[in-house]
């Protein structure tokens, strides 16, 4: 086995990955291509709950989470005003005119919600 060892040529034209691969003959397992899909969430992933109470200070006609994250992989819901108050606070979030934009707080893809409810 050494003498293989002494033999292999890491080569800078293949990846880290396939070098090893070559070294150790074998092949490596790749990353997932498909997400592990999770039941549908209903209830929002920041105050847990499915429904908010009416509220007219709230806004929005709908009480239900309205923001879905486009990943496919997190596919988590929100309420709208949730990702606000949460966006509002983290030191990341940039604003442009009356939006917010920063990370969902699940798997860290871009976010962006109106910075006011009308």
């Amino acid at each position: 086995m050494e003498k293989k060892w002494r033999k292999m040529v890491w080569s800078n034209g293949r990846s880290f990955m396939e070098n090893l691969a070559v070294l150790l003959e074998t092949t490596l397992p790749g990353p997932t291509k498909e997400c592990k899909k999770i039941e549908e969430q209903i209830d929002c992933g920041i105050c847990y709950a499915q429904y908010l109470p009416h509220d007219d200070e709230l806004g929005g006609s709908s009480n239900e989470p309205d923001y879905k994250c486009d990943n496919p992989c997190c596919s988590r819901a929100f309420h709208t005003i949730c990702l606000r108050d949460w966006l509002r606070s983290i030191t990341t979030t940039r604003q442009s005119f009356n939006v917010l934009f920063g990370n969902c707080p699940y798997c860290s893809d871009p976010v962006a919600v109106k910075s006011n409810s009308s």
